[in-house]
């Protein structure tokens, strides 16, 4: 078995959920550029990958760690103010003491030294759009963007919300990956495309994509978005209210969704064609989404409050490991890929939860949510009914035909696809059994001392958090 030297880049695609990517089976083709990954030499797309938690600090953190989120506890508070603990390992500090350059290029302030996330990146850049033309690693790229705002961008708009990084990333990546390459150690590059975090406004070269299928035009469409997105508060109202969206209104949220996936998708392929060309040696490329959103479901906008499949079954191409074909079907979990890309860098760790795919697969998948914050909705409207939902920190157990949710005052099994209609006293037998399983899961995991440190976020950390709806 061949274990290295081997180059890594892993790429997870901000709120991508499976559903809506034709790698996955989806009738609009929103991912040709993963499809042809996946079908490639020692290519895998796994149909039933599940990330560790529903938003971005904890199943990033779980990524990063091989760990659950009542491990990492990286928004286990529901607000990720508690950072990474210093005794948990991560997957770059243990490539970085075998020699690899570690590099980790990210525009999202929950993957940053507040949350401790950035541990082990010898080579870090956190890029925020406000600054991307006043720092040295994203000058140059900037300025391009400018120059193709009418293609990759809205054209001209004051509106940042308009604006996205992902094309920045994009020049300012290859320039890395180049120096990178240059190198004699081998890398390992983790980065994060901010694509397709709501408010959905595509750059004009995508905007159109999918409009063509729906009643509205694509200017509504877009206003439609904005409007749905303004602020948290404006979506914390719209569940409130109980989703007031017609059948056009849904399909026009989800056109320009598929856009933005479609707009990521090409993002991958440019990363993964220019990795050929400039990388010598084999280089593993993982390319997954670190959770889904919702449109409705569970009465929900974004990724919020529940752990339904459109939140944690997320698209997974794995290209450069042999011996993954027979796992391709399986449910399958982000820290199963962790330890996969760790044992085969040979640098495997207790730490790790996950399986080796190459040998295994998991007899389910868990993902976790931490503390729920319901003031925000009852402020909103005090008779909003909360008991719809866990309240208190869940674990949903997943397994191929059905999902186990346990917190401390309650229990529920549903029978997939239906995530509504609980069916524990109709199966008896399998609720027993998925509770015994996921006890004997959760009494193995290690949850470690949460220290005193607090998660610090900078001004413009904070602002950037608002302008994607999580303050």
């Amino acid at each position: 078995m061949n274990t290295g030297p081997t180059n890594v880049v892993w790429i997870t695609l901000e709120s991508v959920r499976a559903a809506n990517t034709s790698v996955c089976g989806y009738d609009r083709e929103t991912t040709p550029n993963l499809e042809r990954i996946a079908s490639g030499p020692d290519g895998t797309a796994f149909q039933h990958c599940f990330s560790q938690s529903m938003w971005t600090p904890a199943s990033s953190a779980s990524i990063l760690t091989g760990t659950y989120l009542f491990e990492h506890r990286v928004g286990y508070d529901g607000k990720a103010k508690e950072p990474l603990p210093p005794d948990v390992a991560t997957l770059p500090d243990l490539l970085r003491d075998q020699g690899y350059q570690t590099a980790c290029f990210t525009p999202n302030s929950y993957l940053s030294e507040a949350t401790g996330l950035d541990r082990g990146f010898e080579k870090y850049h956190h890029s925020l759009l406000r600054r991307a033309f006043h720092e040295p690693e994203t000058r140059t790229a900037a300025l391009k963007y400018l120059f193709r705002a009418w293609e990759y961008g809205p054209g001209f708009s004051l509106n940042v919300r308009r604006h996205n990084q992902t094309y920045i990333m994009r020049e300012a990546l290859k320039r890395w990956l180049d120096s990178l390459a240059a190198d004699d150690d081998p890398f390992f590059l983790y980065t994060h495309c901010p694509n397709p975090h709501l408010p959905y406004a595509p750059p004009r070269k995508w905007i159109d994509r999918f409009t063509d299928e729906i009643a509205y035009s694509t200017q509504e469409a877009l206003e439609l978005s904005l409007d749905t997105y303004a602020s948290r508060d404006r979506m914390i109202q719209r569940i409130v209210d109980g989703c007031p969206f017609s059948d056009e209104d849904w399909e026009a949220l989800k056109a320009l969704y598929d856009a933005e996936i479609a707009y990521a998708d090409e993002f991958v392929g440019a990363l993964f064609d220019h990795v050929r060309e400039v990388a010598d040696g084999e280089t593993v490329f993982v390319v997954t989404g670190d959770h889904g959103d919702l449109f409705g479901e569970q009465g929900i906008l974004g990724h919020n409050l529940v752990l339904d499949d459109h939140l944690t079954n997320v698209p997974m191409v794995v290209s450069g490991i042999e011996g993954l074909e027979h796992a391709r079907d399986d449910v399958v979990q982000h820290i199963d890929v962790t330890r996969t890309v760790a044992e085969r860098l040979g640098v495997s760790h207790d730490q790790f939860s996950g399986v080796d795919l190459r040998e295994t697969t998991p007899d389910g998948a868990i993902s976790q949510r931490g503390i729920p914050h319901f003031d925000e909705y009852l402020e909103a409207d005090p008779a909003f009914d909360t008991s719809r939902y866990h309240e208190t920190p869940m674990t949903a157990f997943r397994t191929d035909e059905f999902k186990y949710l346990k917190g401390s005052e309650k229990a529920e099994l549903f029978r997939l696809p239906d995530e509504e209609t609980e069916v524990g006293d109709e199966y008896p037998t399998v609720r027993d059994e998925l509770d015994e399983r996921l006890g004997a899961r959760l009494q193995d995991m290690t949850t470690p001392d949460a220290g005193e440190a607090e998660a610090t976020y900078s001004d413009a950390m904070e602002q950037q958090l608002t302008d994607l709806g999580y303050l």
